[in-house]
């Protein structure tokens, strides 16, 4: 059997989502960080096909997890995602995005090199894109080369807030000129 929950969130200016789709035995099988129920409902389904799912509360610990990392804070994971579906390319990106560090960000290059693809950039950006596990797999931790925030499963302002805590562990420049300045 499959469950899921949702919970709107709080964090500063902005108001988040988090969505959970998850198995009995402890898999995530996706992550949705959209605020609006029926939103993160839509992408978690398409995640899901046609299989049945239950509305529960979410089981604490996964709840406990999603909000320390929804306000950025370091998270030892229980929960681990379901890299059943994508291409095998996209299963690599989401692998090696889960070393990526709290506290520090790649650019869509170094992800490529650390697969061993270099030139893949865009590639990477892609399955960044593709992520069902926002969150779980870090990839708001991702960057353009030039230091902007790139794009993001979520929102550019969801991005840039989780980056600016999580950087609290490795302080960055203000950011208060841009996102070339940020990170």
């Amino acid at each position: 059997m499959e469950y899921w929950s949702h919970r709107t969130v709080d964090v500063g200016p902005i108001q988040a989502g988090l969505g959970a789709t998850w198995n009995e035995g402890g898999m995530l099988l996706g992550l949705s960080l959209a605020p609006l129920r029926n939103h993160a409902w839509s992408a978690l389904q398409s995640t899901l096909g046609k299989k049945s799912v239950e509305e529960t509360p979410f089981p604490k610990d996964l709840h406990e997890q999603l909000i320390r990392a929804i306000h950025g804070e370091p998270v030892v994971w229980t929960w681990h995602p379901d890299l059943q579906r994508g291409t095998d390319f996209q299963k690599q990106v989401w692998s090696e995005l889960m070393d990526c560090p709290h506290g520090l960000t790649w650019s869509y290059s170094e992800l490529a090199l650390r697969l061993k693809k270099p030139g893949a950039s865009r590639a990477v950006g892609s399955a960044c894109g593709r992520n069902p596990f926002p969150l779980r797999i870090p990839c708001h931790r991702i960057i353009a080369a030039n230091g902007s925030l790139g794009g993001f499963t979520g929102d550019l302002e969801l991005k840039r807030w989780l980056l600016q805590k999580e950087s609290l562990v490795n302080p960055v420049p203000d950011s208060s000129q841009g996102d070339s300045v940020l990170l």
